[in-house]
């Protein structure tokens, strides 16, 4: 049984910590993993990988896509306080900013061509 001041300790540090607030839109672009699925201007992208590099000033995130047209990159610019978000999408037809509400979370990505099976 915890003793009535751990309690209050954990209590204390708890309400004491600063927490990172982050908005539903940027949690989506922050929250990508390898076989999400993206909706962005009605073209469908699946997350191949992603690399995160931290600066002074805040973190980068670039994840890899793959869609029907082709590869392409998503840059997710973060600052220190993560209430401020930009993000660019290159693909073969150039580079364009995207904003987060253009960003649309599908799901994973189950079925792959190597692993669907026909049953007679």
């Amino acid at each position: 049984m915890m003793q009535p001041q751990s309690v209050l300790q954990l209590l204390h540090s708890w309400y004491t910590v600063d927490r990172v607030r982050v908005s539903p839109a940027a949690g989506r672009l922050l929250s990508l993993r390898a076989d999400d699925r993206v909706l962005i201007r009605d073209n469908v992208f699946t997350v191949v990988s992603r690399q995160t590099v931290a600066s002074r000033g805040g973190m980068r995130l670039t994840h890899q896509l793959e869609s029907d047209d082709g590869a392409a990159d998503l840059e997710v610019i973060s600052n220190l306080s993560c209430t401020r978000h930009s993000a660019e999408l290159r693909t073969k037809n150039g580079t364009t900013t995207i904003y987060e509400e253009e960003i649309v979370k599908l799901g994973r990505s189950v079925e792959t061509a190597g692993n669907r099976h026909c049953h007679d």
